[in-house]
């Protein structure tokens, strides 16, 4: 949630990146939603993901479809170093820092659960400005991100999420960026064909595998925030962890908690 509050071992970030992939690519059926398709045939195309995190997203696309060059950068690097597909690069970067990269150089541009790691003002004064620097006249920029405060939480869940939003909104992050993503775009000359999408993440419903993926997910975050600043605030007992974490999935079912992802495509002006 904020890579400032991220302090945990590689294999228990990729065990919930890997998760939140698999929750996103089932509720918008699919790993993309801009009408890309032509694009993805041809061996000249040049396609960016930033924030790759270890580069499932990438993984998956670079399989399936073979013919484009992929690129993923993060300020972490999680990524892997080894085994990598030749039409995949990795690079360490910043985005606050301007993109590696000259404009005009990608046909897609993509971006996902990462609203949390710039404050609002970053936003709005230079991540979409930056993001279409690099995007090529007529290329499709596409961001995905989840709304943050959730509703029809139980009691312990709904404390979490509250010191969340609180410490978030503390440091100028805006816990709902996902909800302003398509207003702000729009406002942009540079953008035209903005796409809105959400999709619905109902937690505790175990008739349908996401819900208990989503659920799964909860908890493992929960258990995270538990163990860092989060606890700390919230004081914490590192041994009433998993009591809590435990709570939280009982009240999945119980109170049937969601939240939506949000994915905005937008086309840049020719």
């Amino acid at each position: 949630m904020l890579s400032s509050f991220k302090l945990e071992e590689k294999s228990d970030h990729d065990e919930k990146e890997h998760l939140v992939h698999f929750i996103i690519k089932e509720l918008f059926k699919g790993n993309f939603s801009s009408p890309i398709h032509n694009i993805l045939s041809d061996p000249n195309a040049k396609i960016l993901d930033v924030g790759c995190g270890s580069g499932f997203w990438l993984l998956e696309m670079a399989a399936d479809y073979s013919s484009p060059q992929y690129f993923g950068i993060d300020n972490l690097s999680t990524f892997p170093k080894s085994t990598i597909p030749s039409n995949i690069e990795f690079s360490q970067h910043n985005l606050l820092e301007g993109l590696p990269f000259p404009d005009n150089t990608f046909e897609f541009v993509h971006i996902q659960s990462v609203g949390s790691e710039f404050t609002e003002t970053q936003w709005e004064t230079f991540v979409y400005q930056e993001l279409a620097r690099v995007l090529k006249p007529g290329g499709w920029l596409e961001i995905c991100d989840p709304e943050i405060e959730f509703s029809n939480c139980g009691p312990t869940l709904k404390q979490l999420n509250l010191t969340v939003c609180n410490c978030l909104m503390a440091i100028n992050v805006n816990p709902q960026m996902a909800l302003r993503h398509h207003s702000l775009i729009k406002s942009f000359p540079i953008f035209s064909n903005v796409i809105h999408d959400k999709g619905h993440m109902q937690l505790g419903n175990y008739t349908h595998k996401i819900g208990k993926i989503g659920t799964l997910t909860m908890k493992e975050y929960s258990r995270f925030a538990y163990k860092g600043p989060i606890g700390k605030i919230m004081k914490i007992d590192p041994k009433d962890i998993n009591s809590l974490t435990d709570k939280i999935e009982i009240e999945c079912e119980l109170y049937k908690p969601y939240y939506f992802y949000h994915r905005v495509c937008a086309q840049k002006a020719a």
